[in-house]
């Protein structure tokens, strides 16, 4: 799905959402699935041990509740605290632990 502000994909193991650009090679903060997280440092990622890691133009979640995760937390990048609040409401779900940010 393309917006404005860059690109959001969904993956087998995870959700990206990319913001702009980053030098090639640079390693790169990232989280999955516990049981993916070994293939993903494999891979050349820095695993952190964190829900949603913001690591400026990359966001990765990892749990099953990743989707909802990352989409509150882009929904906070966006529109704000207040509104991301509201829409905790309507789906009738809390956002646990916090972001980590690079």
């Amino acid at each position: 799905m393309k917006c404005t502000y860059g690109t959001v994909v969904e993956v087998p193991r995870g959700w990206v959402a990319r913001r702009g650009r980053r030098p090639r090679g640079a390693r790169r903060n990232a989280t999955t699935h516990n049981g993916a997280k070994a293939d993903l440092a494999a891979q050349g990622a820095k695993v952190i041990d964190a829900r949603v890691i913001d690591d400026g133009d990359l966001i990765t979640g990892g749990g099953i509740t990743a989707g909802l995760e990352v989409s509150l937390w882009l929904v906070e990048w966006f529109l704000g605290a207040k509104t991301t609040q509201r829409a905790e409401v309507v789906l009738e779900y809390e956002r646990r632990g916090t972001v980590w940010r690079a």
